[in-house]
């Protein structure tokens, strides 16, 4: 374990940083740190009132150049490539830190606005989309980083063809399995990326956290079997989670520590990696499986039509 605090993030007045999903939780926490440490933030928000009040949050917490607010539903494609766009004007083409951080986690079942599964939507498919836009105004910037966010539920992450290509969704949906399989696509998918920058000598380096069991808005709308087992895992969420601001110390620490090399993963050091400082993070075979990552590739071509770099 690693004893490390938001303190030890070092400098970052220069740098310009990405951070989705940054109204609350782990997002809003690494946002505020970061424009604390002098980075220009551009926060994601789907929600307009939501965005303003993060954003006041992050003006209060900035030493440096004041942050941005950008509209971004990454269950919408359509979304994903205007809000690229906006940010890449923004930024003058230049990206220090994307942090995809953004999701949902085991809603009841519906559809995106493009007819994919909304927790792979919002996952999987709108963040990739997103990275890909983006790589051009990041991939040569020296020092710069891709951060995924994966969670430790990805141990139960199973998909394979068949499943990825379903078009309808039986009475056999499990919210929570679907969060799972989005959460081992996570991290195939940040490995998948590493490959991509080696391969081409890209300055940039592709890396992901997860933040434990933490205290976070994200599970609020899961749909569970029975008011009984909501009740009994809200308690014990009380009782062993830690608080956002910790749980956000490993994205904090993947995207800025110095050190940190591509390909490398994140998360709490406590037992179990529930709770407690940043520390290099235990990950599933299936989650360096080459096979399933290619898997994985194919399906993002086909679903968001953005030409896979090469």
């Amino acid at each position: 374990m690693i004893p490390w605090t938001d303190e030890d993030v070092p400098d970052q007045s220069g740098r310009t940083a990405l951070v989705t999903g940054a109204t609350s939780g782990l997002g809003l926490r690494v946002a505020e740190v970061l424009a604390y440490r002098g980075a220009r933030v551009v926060l994601t928000s789907r929600d307009a009132d939501r965005g303003a009040r993060a954003l006041k949050r992050v003006q209060d917490a900035s030493s440096g150049e004041g942050p941005e607010l950008v509209t971004l539903d990454l269950s919408s494609l359509g979304s994903v490539r205007r809000a690229a766009a906006a940010i890449r004007n923004r930024i003058d083409d230049r990206l220090d830190l994307l942090i995809n951080n953004a999701g949902v986690a085991a809603p009841p079942f519906r559809y995106s606005a493009n007819g994919i599964e909304m927790q792979w939507a919002t996952n999987v498919i709108g963040p990739a989309a997103l990275t890909r836009l983006l790589l051009p105004a990041i991939r040569d910037v020296p020092g710069s980083r891709v951060v995924g966010v994966s969670s430790l539920s990805h141990f139960g992450g199973r998909f394979d063809a068949a499943r990825l290509d379903a078009d309808i969704v039986g009475d056999d949906y499990d919210p929570f399995a679907y969060y799972s399989r989005t959460k081992l696509a996570v991290l195939l998918y940040t490995r998948e990326l590493e490959r991509y920058l080696r391969k081409t000598g890209a300055q940039t380096i592709s890396v992901a956290a997860h933040p434990g069991w933490a205290m976070t808005e994200i599970g609020s709308k899961a749909e569970y079997r029975s008011p009984v087992e909501k009740r009994l895992v809200d308690g014990i969420t009380n009782l062993a989670a830690q608080t956002a601001a910790a749980g956000a110390r490993p994205l904090l620490y993947a995207a800025t520590a110095p050190g940190v090399r591509g390909g490398q993963y994140f998360g709490p050091g406590g037992i179990f990696e529930v709770r407690g400082s940043p520390a290099r993070a235990a990950r599933s075979p299936s989650s360096r499986s080459d096979a399933l990552g290619a898997l994985l590739l194919r399906s993002i071509d086909e679903l968001t039509g953005i030409v896979r770099p090469t």
